[in-house]
């Protein structure tokens, strides 16, 4: 029996089912390079695309700078205690208390039990004229021979009679005028013999520390060819 189509229905070629190899390929790549692209925007978008910007596994903490308990590393000086004038050193000789006393006899007595240099000082202030004040080292310091001495005295600077001291040997005129209060200015003639005068004739008035010039010479005796 002869099928009625055959005769009238043209005949067209059938396509085949499904994609062909090469779309299948295409498509098969373009998976691969969106899934590798997919891997790569993840890697970076989490920071692993820069080595330098990976986070630490273990951060390190910033540690800010303690302030210094002292501005300098170097300990600071210990402050200097003035000794106490109730404890002078163990063993010394101390500076003895002569405050109201008269200065004169408190600077001889210093002199001879301490062995040491004293000048005087006269200041206007309160108190009995010409009597010590205070000392410098202060009463109780320690004092050791060889050590200078200032007694400050009140009153005016003192004033007394020149002492007589001519045909006196020249070095025992020297002790008494320094005793005295008073300076040796210069020899005129020499250190040896007797005093015989003083730049300041005896009697005159002399001020504490003024300075006197001492004319000293060796008695001559006459020759025989004078005497006869």
């Amino acid at each position: 029996m002869t099928d009625p189509w055959a005769q009238t229905a043209p005949l067209t070629p059938q396509r085949p089912r499904g994609f062909s190899p090469g779309t299948v390929a295409i498509l098969a790549t373009a998976t691969v390079l969106l899934a590798v692209a997919g891997l790569a925007i993840g890697w970076f978008a989490a920071g692993d695309g820069d080595p330098a910007a990976q986070p630490s596994a273990s951060p390190t903490a910033v540690i800010s700078p303690t302030p210094d308990a002292s501005p300098s590393e170097q300990p600071s000086p210990s402050p200097t205690v003035a000794p106490s004038a109730a404890s002078p050193a163990p063993g010394g000789q101390v500076m003895p208390d002569v405050s109201t006393r008269e200065f004169r006899e408190a600077r001889a007595q210093i002199i001879k039990d301490l062995k040491v240099s004293v000048t005087v000082k006269f200041v206007e202030e309160a108190g009995t004229p010409h009597t010590v004040l205070r000392t410098e080292p202060a009463a109780g310091m320690s004092a050791p021979s060889g050590t200078h001495v200032r007694l400050i005295v009140v009153g005016p600077v003192f004033e007394f009679d020149m002492p007589n001291v001519v045909d006196k040997p020249c070095d025992a005129a020297k002790t008494e005028l320094l005793a005295a209060g008073l300076r040796i200015g210069k020899y005129v003639s020499g250190r040896d013999g007797t005093v015989r005068e003083t730049s300041i004739p005896a009697g005159d008035k002399v001020k504490w520390d003024d300075t006197v010039d001492l004319t000293c010479s060796v008695a001559t005796e006459p020759s025989p060819a004078t005497a006869g």
